[in-house]
C-alpha cells in the first residue's frame, strides 16, 4: 500500500501501547474489511506529528483481494487525515527492501508569524544561508552520524550515507530536502536543528568541522510538525 497522512494528530506511524498511531488505524481498518487480524509494516517509523506524502506499507494476506474495492473501502473508514493511494501485490518488504528515503522540512523567512504558513517553521530573513549550505556539504557521503542519533534508537550501527542535502528557496518559502540510505531516530530533525543553529551563528561552522563526526552531540532538535516523509525508493 502507498499511504499518505497528516501526522499532526498522531503519535507517529509505529504502533505503541495506548498511543494513537497510523499503524493502529490501518490495521483496524484492514481487519474490518478483510475479516482477520492484519499486521502492517511501514518503510520506517515516523515521530509524533511527522507527516508523509508517501509512506509504503506492506501486509501479508493469503487470499486474493479486489484491490480497487479494498482501496475504496479503506478510505471510507479511515480518519480523514489518513488516505491509502494505491494497493498492489508485491514481494517487496516495505522496510528492509528500501534503498533510499527522502525527507522534507518546510520553513519560511519572516519576522512575524504568517497565518497561511501554519505547516512551515518560521526562520529569520537574516539567517546565514551560505553557512547552512556549507554545513550540508559536510554531511554528504558516508559517515558515522552517532552525534545526530537520539536516545531510544533501535539500530546498532550509526553509519549512514547521505546522497543529497540541499536548501530550495522560492520567495519566502524554504525547503530542506535530504535523501539517504536510511536515517537514525530523530536524525533528520537533529540535522535541521544543527543547520539552523549554524545559520543563526549560535554554532561556529569552523568549530563544528573538527567535531562533526567525532565528539559532536546535537542539542537542538527541530520540531516534528514541519517534517514530511517525501518518498521511498526500492531500486
Amino acid at each position: 500500500m502507498t499511504v499518505t497522512y497528516d501526522g499532526q494528530n498522531f503519535n507517529g506511524f509505529q504502533k505503541q501501547t495506548n498511543k494513537n498511531t497510523i499503524q493502529d488505524h490501518l490495521e483496524s481498518a484492514l481487519k474490518t474489511i478483510l475479516k482477520q487480524d492484519i499486521s502492517c509494516v511501514g518503510s520506517g517509523r515516523t515521530d509524533a506529528k511527522v507527516s508523509a506524502y508517501i509512506q509504503p506499507v506492506h501486509f501479508d494476506y493469503n487470499k486474493a483481494i479486489d484491490t480497487k474495492k479494498t482501496l475504496h473501502s479503506l478510505n471510507g473508514i479511515l480518519p480523514s487525515d489518513i488516505r491509502v493511494l494505491s494497493i498492489v501485490e508485491t514481494d517487496i518488504h516495505a522496510r528492509f527492501s528500501a534503498k533510499k528515503k527522502t525527507y522534507l522540512y518546510r520553513m519560511y523567512t519572516s519576522n512575524i508569524d504568517l497565518p497561511l504558513q501554519k505547516h512551515a517553521f518560521k526562520i529569520s530573513p537574516n539567517i546565514d544561508f551560505r553557512a547552512m549550505k556549507k554545513f550540508l556539504h559536510l554531511i554528504k557521503g558516508t559517515h558515522d552520524f552517532i552525534g545526530f542519533r537520539a536516545s531510544g534508537s533501535e539500530t546498532e550501527s550509526s553509519v549512514r550515507t547521505i546522497y543529497k542535502a540541499k536548501l530550495i528557496r522560492r520567495g519566502i518559502n524554504v525547503d530542506f530536502v535530504v535523501t539517504g540510505n536510511g536515517f537514525l531516530y530523530k536524525m533528520v530533525r537533529n540535522i535541521v536543528g544543527t543547520m539552523l543553529k549554524i545559520g543563526g551563528h549560535k554554532i561556529d561552522l569552523s568549530t563544528i568541522k573538527s567535531t562533526l563526526f567525532t565528539t559532536y552531540k546535537c542539542t537542538a532538535t527541530a520540531k516534528p510538525d514541519y517534517l514530511y516523509l517525501l518518498n521511498v525508493k526500492y531500486k
